[in-house]
């Protein structure tokens, strides 16, 4: 299982009290990747927005590989194991 690493580095707040950190978990055609190191966000928005900007990146790599990309989806989970969301790679795809 690889590990994946996604995000900004650690960031502190104001207070100095550190940010929650999520993991962005993939799910595609060679199973779970488990994201084993996280990143702090300031909150689920943000993490949507950093998921959906990693979600891009790998959707493009996919692409260029000639992989299959149909039913690949990431999952933003809290520290605490909560899933915040799940994100299908094709649905990061702007149409006009």
């Amino acid at each position: 299982m690889e590990k994946l690493s996604f995000g900004p580095e650690s960031r502190s707040r104001p207070n100095g009290n550190s940010m929650p950190k999520y993991f962005f978990h993939v799910y595609d055609t060679d199973g779970y990747t488990e994201d084993s190191h996280g990143a702090e966000f300031s909150d689920d928005e943000r993490a949507h927005v950093e998921a959906v900007q990693a979600a891009r990146e790998m959707l493009a790599e996919k692409i260029i590989n000639g992989e299959v990309v149909n039913g690949s989806y990431f999952e933003i989970a809290r520290h605490d194991g909560t899933i915040v969301e799940t994100i299908p790679l094709k649905s990061v795809v702007r149409f006009v």
